[in-house]
This record gives structure tokens, sequence and C-alpha cells, in this order.
């Protein structure tokens, strides 16, 4: 099963009726599986159909896609207020989405910043 925990932070800027969603966003013309994550807080009614829960505590749901390369990472999500905004980070690299596609590894002696 998944990894993924949520610092204190990213609970407490979780409102009641909210989770936090991993989307899935093609950047590939060629490739379908092409991509890159993004992560927002959503309100559950709001969630897609597809969307599949990333998590134990039920407040971690992903695209189909992203599910796929996130279900056995340890992924921590945090939450750092800008202003009036909630911005939700994780610690995945930056180009984890074409590391996935590209079958490298996220964590390792291959990426640094692990």
């Amino acid at each position: 099963m998944s990894r993924i925990s949520l610092t204190p932070a990213a609970r407490e800027a979780l409102r009641d009726d909210e989770v936090v969603f991993f989307d899935w966003h093609v950047t590939g013309l060629c490739c379908a599986d092409a991509g890159e994550f993004s992560l927002r807080p959503l309100r559950r009614s709001r969630l897609p159909r597809h969307a599949r829960r990333l998590g134990p505590a039920d407040l971690v749901y992903a695209h189909p896609f992203a599910w796929v390369h996130l279900a056995e990472l340890p992924v921590t999500i945090d939450c750092r207020p800008l202003w009036r905004w909630r911005r939700f980070t994780s610690d995945l690299p930056p180009d984890a989405g074409l590391r996935c596609c590209l079958g490298r590894p996220l964590y390792g002696p291959a990426s640094p910043g692990r």
C-alpha cells in the first residue's frame, strides 16, 4: 500500500470537506504517458469519478495515471501558506512525472536531493 503522509500543517490546512488530489497533466504530444503531477486541495464532492484513493487516511486521492506512479512511493505532503492562499507541496522531485515516464528512479543513488 501507499506510504503517503501529511505533515501537521497540511492536515490543519485541509477543510473538513476537502482532500488532497494529485492530478496528472499530459505534456507529451506523441506519447499519452508523458506527463507531470500537480497537487491541490479539492472538495470531496468535486472529486472526479475516476479518482483513486492514495493513502490510508482517506485524505489523499490521485488521477489513475498519477496513482500508477505514486502507489508505492514514500511521499510527504506539506502546506505552505502564501498570504491568503494555501499551497500544497510534496517532496517529489520537480521532474517526477517525466522520470516516471522514462523509467528512471525518483529516489535513490541516481536522484539528487533524497
